[in-house]
């Protein structure tokens, strides 16, 4: 039987109108607020808390750094970012890693590409394994990795490397980057994740 049409990719504005459904069918109610730019990703952040049934405490003196910003917490970003859909119509899901301090993205239809998190005080890394040294072309490696050096410049917010065998593209953001920031981050990197495999698929078995 001959195979069905490619799904086409939906639209931001399609994604968006497929959330607001499931949301509304919930039980959900949209409220409008008005709040300073600089504020928008914490009640983001709020909003996803309060469908969970979870009031947050407000932050403490210990939780804020000497500048008097916000550390990044894991554990509040995956109760934040879970089934959170962003303005370009993606939506993620996370989990923690057993046995790590980190957090694993997904974003929605890219499975097979988790996004994995891991912050310190220093800064907040986003990481994703696109393939391991088995799979390239040994007469194709030298060509390879010259491609993945030519993109390291133009590729927005990603960079490529090694982990033990395994290759990698990640971005990483300071300790006290918003959550929007974050978005973005995880967005891009995933899309640059399919871009680059498309690129190298020549090099690779």
């Amino acid at each position: 039987m001959a195979d069905g049409p490619a799904r086409e990719p939906l639209s931001a504005a399609a994604r968006k109108r497929r959330q607001r459904r499931r949301l509304q069918a919930s039980g959900l109610t949209a409220v409008e607020v008005w709040v300073p730019p600089e504020h928008r990703p914490a009640v983001r952040r709020f909003e996803r808390l309060l469908r969970l049934g979870i009031v947050p405490p407000m932050p403490t003196v210990r939780d804020i750094d000497p500048k008097g910003e916000l550390a990044m917490d894991l554990n509040l970003l995956r109760e934040t970012l879970d089934e959170y859909t962003s303005d370009n119509g993606y939506t993620f899901r996370t989990r923690t890693l057993d046995g790590e301090a980190g957090l694993e993205v997904v974003v929605e239809d890219r499975d097979e590409f988790p996004i994995l998190l891991s912050a310190d005080d220093e800064q907040t890394l986003c990481l994703t394994y696109l393939w391991d040294e088995a799979q390239v072309k040994q007469d194709k490696r030298s060509a390879l990795l010259t491609t993945l050096l030519e993109m390291n410049v133009p590729l927005p917010l990603s960079s490529f490397g090694k982990v033990a065998d395994r290759y990698v593209i990640f971005g990483a953001l300071t300790a006290t980057a918003s959550t929007e920031d974050l978005v973005v981050e995880i967005e891009t990197l995933s899309d640059n994740t399919l871009e680059v495999l498309e690129v190298v698929a020549p090099y690779l078995n």
